[in-house]
């Protein structure tokens, strides 16, 4: 096992975009030199909206990456200096028209450390109150609300396939009442 730390020895630039940043860094690490393409990226909060008739809030919206459209929790990108729970806060209402009563940090994860530095930090949204959704312009979503148990079982059917929603969900489930996840609700 390694114990030296590596060295960076060079960072170039290769593109420059409105989501992330790509670099080509040059690296020693004892006696070896190599290269790394590296994803920068400013992080992401990650919101888990359960309501008080224990439904959830999804976000429904197509990913061209994936070429189809996901079933998601909703999160959105760090501004410059914000906090994540700023975040979370900031992104709740934008995308789902709900301020939270009460925001937990559930977990922080990186997203692909192998070439991604980004970082997404998952909260619990609970004392839901609706204000008014306000979407940016290049957003086009469906909020679709179902039972906690029933998103549970979509991941397990396959139905929700975004890593972010499952681990959110998973965290999310020890935390809620369990009349919250052995209801037996109809499909919405």
């Amino acid at each position: 096992m390694a114990t030296d730390c590596p060295q960076i020895l060079s960072s170039k630039e290769i593109y420059r975009g409105r989501v992330f940043d790509v670099t080509i860094d040059t690296i020693r690490q004892s006696d070896r030199t190599y290269e790394r393409e590296t994803v920068h990226h400013p992080g992401s909060a990650v919101i888990v909206p359960v309501f008080e008739d224990g439904t959830i809030a999804l976000i429904r919206q197509y990913r061209h990456p994936a070429v189809r459209y996901l079933l998601e929790v909703p999160a959105g990108k760090l501004k410059r200096g914000e906090a994540p729970e700023e975040a979370a806060a900031r992104e709740l209402e934008e995308e789902v028209g709900f301020v939270a009563g009460r925001l937990e940090k559930l977990s922080e994860f990186f997203v692909s450390p192998g070439f991604c530095e980004e970082k997404m930090w998952v909260y619990l949204a609970t004392k839901l109150t609706e204000t008014q959704q306000q979407l940016e312009e290049d957003e086009v979503v469906e909020i679709v609300r179902v039972p906690f148990s029933q998103a549970l079982s979509m991941i397990t059917t396959g139905e929700i396939e975004d890593a972010k929603t499952i681990i959110g969900v998973m965290l999310t489930a020890p935390r809620i009442g369990p009349s919250m996840l052995e209801a037996d609700y109809p499909a919405v």
